[in-house]
Protein backbone atom coordinates (compact mmCIF):
# COMPACT_ATOMS: atom_id res chain seq x y z
CA UNK A 1 0.00 0.00 0.00
CA UNK A 2 1.05 3.73 -1.00
CA UNK A 3 2.00 5.49 2.41
CA UNK A 4 -0.15 8.88 2.40
CA UNK A 5 2.44 11.86 1.99
CA UNK A 6 2.80 13.99 5.06
CA UNK A 7 0.26 17.13 5.45
CA UNK A 8 3.56 19.69 5.04
CA UNK A 9 4.58 17.63 2.08
CA UNK A 10 1.13 17.80 0.65
CA UNK A 11 0.70 21.48 1.16
CA UNK A 12 4.04 22.05 -0.27
CA UNK A 13 3.28 20.80 -3.62
CA UNK A 14 -0.36 22.48 -3.41
CA UNK A 15 1.73 25.66 -3.74
CA UNK A 16 3.88 24.24 -6.00
CA UNK A 17 1.02 23.62 -8.76
CA UNK A 18 -0.81 26.86 -7.59
CA UNK A 19 1.86 29.14 -9.07
CA UNK A 20 2.34 26.77 -11.44
CA UNK A 21 -1.09 27.06 -12.38
CA UNK A 22 -0.86 31.08 -12.23
CA UNK A 23 2.12 30.75 -14.84
CA UNK A 24 0.44 28.98 -17.23
CA UNK A 25 -2.84 30.95 -16.78
CA UNK A 26 -0.13 34.36 -17.90
CA UNK A 27 1.17 32.93 -20.35
CA UNK A 28 -1.52 31.23 -21.92
CA UNK A 29 -3.56 34.31 -21.69
CA UNK A 30 -1.31 36.37 -23.78
CA UNK A 31 -0.97 33.44 -26.32
CA UNK A 32 -4.27 32.41 -27.22
CA UNK A 33 -5.99 36.65 -26.79
CA UNK A 34 -2.88 38.66 -25.83
CA UNK A 35 -3.50 41.19 -22.64
CA UNK A 36 -3.55 44.07 -24.57
CA UNK A 37 -6.96 42.50 -26.16
CA UNK A 38 -8.40 41.55 -22.75
CA UNK A 39 -8.17 44.78 -21.33
CA UNK A 40 -9.17 46.59 -24.07
CA UNK A 41 -13.09 47.03 -22.68
CA UNK A 42 -11.58 48.86 -19.57
CA UNK A 43 -10.75 52.04 -21.74
CA UNK A 44 -14.63 52.27 -22.52
CA UNK A 45 -15.76 51.16 -19.12
CA UNK A 46 -18.22 53.54 -17.06
CA UNK A 47 -16.77 55.40 -13.99
CA UNK A 48 -20.37 55.47 -12.94
CA UNK A 49 -20.72 51.62 -13.33
CA UNK A 50 -17.72 50.74 -11.77
CA UNK A 51 -18.57 53.01 -8.43
CA UNK A 52 -22.48 51.24 -8.66
CA UNK A 53 -20.55 47.90 -8.77
CA UNK A 54 -18.27 48.69 -6.15
CA UNK A 55 -20.55 49.95 -3.74
CA UNK A 56 -22.74 46.76 -4.32
CA UNK A 57 -19.69 44.64 -3.06
CA UNK A 58 -18.95 46.75 -0.18
CA UNK A 59 -22.54 45.95 0.73
CA UNK A 60 -22.16 42.26 0.03
CA UNK A 61 -18.39 42.42 2.45
CA UNK A 62 -20.70 44.65 5.13
CA UNK A 63 -23.10 41.79 5.61
CA UNK A 64 -20.57 39.47 5.48
CA UNK A 65 -19.09 41.52 8.60
CA UNK A 66 -22.77 41.95 10.33
CA UNK A 67 -22.96 37.88 10.13
CA UNK A 68 -19.47 37.75 11.60
CA UNK A 69 -20.45 40.15 14.36
CA UNK A 70 -24.16 38.88 15.45
CA UNK A 71 -22.19 35.30 15.69
CA UNK A 72 -19.89 36.57 18.13
CA UNK A 73 -22.07 39.07 20.32
CA UNK A 74 -19.69 38.39 23.56
CA UNK A 75 -16.08 39.10 21.78
CA UNK A 76 -17.30 41.84 18.97
CA UNK A 77 -20.42 43.43 20.75
CA UNK A 78 -19.67 47.98 20.20
CA UNK A 79 -16.90 46.93 17.70
CA UNK A 80 -18.25 46.99 14.38
CA UNK A 81 -15.58 48.82 12.47
CA UNK A 82 -13.19 46.25 13.96
CA UNK A 83 -15.07 43.46 12.79
CA UNK A 84 -15.79 44.88 8.91
CA UNK A 85 -11.62 45.89 9.07
CA UNK A 86 -10.96 42.09 10.30
CA UNK A 87 -13.63 40.61 7.82
CA UNK A 88 -11.52 43.34 4.76
CA UNK A 89 -8.64 41.69 5.75
CA UNK A 90 -9.70 38.04 5.55
CA UNK A 91 -11.66 38.64 2.11
CA UNK A 92 -8.02 39.77 1.02
CA UNK A 93 -6.06 37.32 2.11
CA UNK A 94 -8.41 34.12 0.91
CA UNK A 95 -8.90 35.83 -2.64
CA UNK A 96 -4.62 36.33 -2.74
CA UNK A 97 -2.72 33.38 -1.35
CA UNK A 98 -2.54 30.29 -3.22
CA UNK A 99 -4.04 26.82 -2.36
CA UNK A 100 -6.47 28.40 0.34
CA UNK A 101 -4.18 28.95 2.85
CA UNK A 102 -6.25 32.35 3.25
CA UNK A 103 -8.81 30.63 5.05
CA UNK A 104 -6.22 30.16 7.60
CA UNK A 105 -6.46 33.62 8.49
CA UNK A 106 -9.36 33.41 10.31
CA UNK A 107 -8.91 32.04 13.38
CA UNK A 108 -5.63 33.36 13.76
CA UNK A 109 -6.44 36.85 13.28
CA UNK A 110 -9.93 36.32 15.58
CA UNK A 111 -7.53 35.33 18.09
CA UNK A 112 -5.18 38.35 17.68
CA UNK A 113 -7.67 40.84 18.07
CA UNK A 114 -10.58 39.39 19.94
CA UNK A 115 -8.92 36.58 21.81
CA UNK A 116 -11.17 34.22 20.06
CA UNK A 117 -9.69 30.89 20.71
CA UNK A 118 -8.73 29.48 17.81
CA UNK A 119 -11.27 26.15 17.81
CA UNK A 120 -14.37 28.54 18.14
CA UNK A 121 -13.00 30.76 15.24
CA UNK A 122 -12.60 27.25 13.16
CA UNK A 123 -15.77 26.40 13.96
CA UNK A 124 -17.56 29.10 13.17
CA UNK A 125 -15.93 29.74 9.93
CA UNK A 126 -16.71 25.57 8.67
CA UNK A 127 -20.43 27.14 9.83
CA UNK A 128 -19.88 30.07 7.85
CA UNK A 129 -18.57 28.35 4.39
CA UNK A 130 -21.50 25.50 4.70
CA UNK A 131 -23.88 28.06 4.76
CA UNK A 132 -22.24 29.97 1.63
CA UNK A 133 -22.12 26.49 -0.07
CA UNK A 134 -25.68 25.48 0.42
CA UNK A 135 -26.75 29.04 -0.48
CA UNK A 136 -24.42 29.11 -3.93
CA UNK A 137 -25.77 25.90 -4.89
CA UNK A 138 -29.16 26.65 -4.53
CA UNK A 139 -28.67 29.14 -7.45
CA UNK A 140 -26.64 26.31 -9.17
CA UNK A 141 -28.87 23.41 -8.72
CA UNK A 142 -32.67 24.65 -9.79
CA UNK A 143 -31.09 26.00 -13.67
CA UNK A 144 -29.51 22.05 -13.85
CA UNK A 145 -32.65 20.60 -12.94
CA UNK A 146 -35.13 22.36 -15.12
CA UNK A 147 -32.77 21.09 -18.11
CA UNK A 148 -33.12 16.98 -16.69
CA UNK A 149 -35.61 14.66 -16.92
CA UNK A 150 -35.70 15.51 -13.64
CA UNK A 151 -37.03 18.87 -14.02
CA UNK A 152 -40.89 17.89 -12.69
CA UNK A 153 -39.32 17.16 -9.21
CA UNK A 154 -37.18 20.01 -9.49
CA UNK A 155 -39.56 22.26 -6.63
CA UNK A 156 -39.71 19.64 -4.39
CA UNK A 157 -35.81 18.72 -4.88
CA UNK A 158 -35.15 22.59 -4.06
CA UNK A 159 -37.53 22.95 -0.81
CA UNK A 160 -35.84 19.62 0.44
CA UNK A 161 -32.68 21.17 -0.65
CA UNK A 162 -33.82 24.31 1.32
CA UNK A 163 -34.94 22.57 4.47
CA UNK A 164 -31.42 21.24 4.96
CA UNK A 165 -29.49 23.54 7.43
CA UNK A 166 -32.70 23.83 9.82
CA UNK A 167 -32.87 19.93 9.47
CA UNK A 168 -29.10 19.89 10.30
CA UNK A 169 -29.81 22.51 12.93
CA UNK A 170 -33.08 20.54 14.53
CA UNK A 171 -31.00 17.27 15.02
CA UNK A 172 -27.81 18.48 15.70
CA UNK A 173 -27.70 17.12 19.38
CA UNK A 174 -28.27 13.40 17.53
CA UNK A 175 -25.91 14.16 14.78
CA UNK A 176 -22.87 15.24 17.13
CA UNK A 177 -23.62 12.02 19.70
CA UNK A 178 -23.29 9.75 16.35
CA UNK A 179 -20.09 11.06 15.41
CA UNK A 180 -18.81 11.40 18.45
CA UNK A 181 -15.26 8.68 18.71
CA UNK A 182 -15.66 8.32 14.69
CA UNK A 183 -12.38 8.69 13.14
CA UNK A 184 -11.46 10.30 9.56
CA UNK A 185 -11.32 13.47 8.20
CA UNK A 186 -14.46 14.07 7.20
CA UNK A 187 -16.09 13.39 10.34
CA UNK A 188 -13.25 15.23 12.28
CA UNK A 189 -14.62 18.38 9.91
CA UNK A 190 -18.22 17.32 10.40
CA UNK A 191 -17.88 17.39 14.02
CA UNK A 192 -15.85 20.52 14.24
CA UNK A 193 -18.83 21.91 12.29
CA UNK A 194 -21.17 20.96 14.51
CA UNK A 195 -19.52 22.90 17.62
CA UNK A 196 -19.70 25.89 15.08
CA UNK A 197 -23.62 25.94 15.20
CA UNK A 198 -25.43 29.09 16.88
CA UNK A 199 -26.71 28.62 19.94
CA UNK A 200 -30.24 29.42 19.68
CA UNK A 201 -32.88 29.67 16.74
CA UNK A 202 -32.57 33.36 16.70
CA UNK A 203 -29.44 33.35 15.82
CA UNK A 204 -29.42 31.01 13.21
CA UNK A 205 -32.11 32.79 11.35
CA UNK A 206 -30.11 35.40 11.56
CA UNK A 207 -26.80 33.93 10.25
CA UNK A 208 -28.81 31.90 7.43
CA UNK A 209 -30.95 35.56 6.21
CA UNK A 210 -27.55 37.41 5.90
CA UNK A 211 -25.80 34.63 4.29
CA UNK A 212 -28.94 34.86 1.51
CA UNK A 213 -28.40 38.86 1.37
CA UNK A 214 -24.82 38.58 0.96
CA UNK A 215 -25.19 36.12 -1.62
CA UNK A 216 -27.99 37.74 -3.54
CA UNK A 217 -26.52 40.88 -3.79
CA UNK A 218 -23.00 39.57 -4.75
CA UNK A 219 -24.43 37.23 -7.38
CA UNK A 220 -26.54 40.11 -8.92
CA UNK A 221 -24.07 42.45 -8.52
CA UNK A 222 -21.70 40.14 -10.78
CA UNK A 223 -23.75 39.27 -13.11
CA UNK A 224 -24.57 42.39 -13.89
CA UNK A 225 -21.14 43.55 -14.08
CA UNK A 226 -20.30 40.40 -16.51
CA UNK A 227 -22.64 41.46 -19.17
CA UNK A 228 -21.12 44.73 -19.43
CA UNK A 229 -18.23 42.63 -20.71
CA UNK A 230 -20.13 40.30 -22.73
CA UNK A 231 -23.19 42.00 -24.41
CA UNK A 232 -25.88 39.75 -25.78
CA UNK A 233 -25.85 37.34 -22.83
CA UNK A 234 -28.94 36.14 -21.42
CA UNK A 235 -29.94 36.71 -17.55
CA UNK A 236 -29.75 32.96 -16.82
CA UNK A 237 -26.32 32.75 -18.22
CA UNK A 238 -25.06 35.21 -17.10
CA UNK A 239 -25.91 33.55 -13.63
CA UNK A 240 -25.05 30.35 -14.35
CA UNK A 241 -21.11 31.72 -15.11
CA UNK A 242 -20.83 33.83 -12.19
CA UNK A 243 -22.48 30.75 -9.91
CA UNK A 244 -19.77 28.59 -11.82
CA UNK A 245 -16.84 31.00 -11.02
CA UNK A 246 -17.90 31.48 -7.36
CA UNK A 247 -17.92 27.60 -7.24
CA UNK A 248 -14.32 27.22 -7.78
CA UNK A 249 -13.52 28.81 -4.55
CA UNK A 250 -14.20 25.28 -2.86
CA UNK A 251 -11.36 23.61 -4.92
CA UNK A 252 -8.39 22.66 -2.70
CA UNK A 253 -5.82 23.90 -5.22
CA UNK A 254 -6.38 27.63 -6.64
CA UNK A 255 -3.61 29.56 -7.78
CA UNK A 256 -2.77 32.60 -5.94
CA UNK A 257 -5.62 34.98 -6.77
CA UNK A 258 -7.65 32.35 -7.90
CA UNK A 259 -6.54 33.16 -11.51
CA UNK A 260 -7.23 30.39 -14.01
CA UNK A 261 -10.08 28.45 -12.10
CA UNK A 262 -12.06 31.16 -11.32
CA UNK A 263 -12.41 31.85 -15.09
CA UNK A 264 -12.78 27.94 -15.88
CA UNK A 265 -15.25 28.44 -13.88
CA UNK A 266 -17.33 31.54 -15.79
CA UNK A 267 -15.94 29.71 -19.06
CA UNK A 268 -17.54 26.08 -18.67
CA UNK A 269 -21.27 27.53 -19.37
CA UNK A 270 -20.67 30.71 -21.14
CA UNK A 271 -18.71 29.46 -23.92
CA UNK A 272 -21.15 27.00 -25.56
CA UNK A 273 -23.52 29.89 -26.42
CA UNK A 274 -21.09 32.81 -26.67
CA UNK A 275 -17.74 33.21 -28.99
CA UNK A 276 -14.45 31.29 -26.59
CA UNK A 277 -12.63 34.60 -26.64
CA UNK A 278 -15.12 36.98 -26.11
CA UNK A 279 -16.26 34.69 -22.81
CA UNK A 280 -12.64 34.69 -22.07
CA UNK A 281 -12.28 38.57 -22.26
CA UNK A 282 -15.50 38.94 -20.24
CA UNK A 283 -14.18 36.31 -17.38
CA UNK A 284 -10.95 37.41 -17.08
CA UNK A 285 -11.92 41.09 -16.98
CA UNK A 286 -14.61 40.04 -14.17
CA UNK A 287 -11.78 38.54 -11.65
CA UNK A 288 -9.64 41.34 -11.96
CA UNK A 289 -12.72 43.15 -11.06
CA UNK A 290 -13.63 41.60 -8.10
CA UNK A 291 -9.71 41.06 -6.88
CA UNK A 292 -9.52 44.80 -7.77
CA UNK A 293 -11.99 45.66 -4.95
CA UNK A 294 -11.04 43.15 -2.67
CA UNK A 295 -7.75 44.47 -2.50
CA UNK A 296 -8.85 47.99 -1.90
CA UNK A 297 -11.08 46.43 0.80
CA UNK A 298 -7.78 45.47 2.22
CA UNK A 299 -6.19 47.83 2.26
CA UNK A 300 -8.42 50.10 3.60
CA UNK A 301 -9.28 47.65 6.78
CA UNK A 302 -5.30 47.31 6.57
CA UNK A 303 -4.93 51.29 6.81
Amino acid sequence: MTEALPSPTRQYWKVVLSWLILILFVVGVQYWIGWQTILQPWTTFSWAQGLLALALLVLSYALRAWRMYDYFPQYLTGQWFATWRLMLIHNVLNNLLPARTGEASFPLLMKRYFGVSYAHAVSALLWFRLLDLHAILVFALYPLLVVTPLKRLAMPIMLLWMLLPMGVYMLHNRLEVWLAGKDGKLSMIAQQAMYGLPDNWGEFWRSWLMTWANWLVKLLTLAWLLGQFVPGASWNLLMTSVIGGELTSVLPVHAPGGFGTYEAGILLPLSRIIDAKVAATGAVNLHLFVLGSSMLGGLLGWL
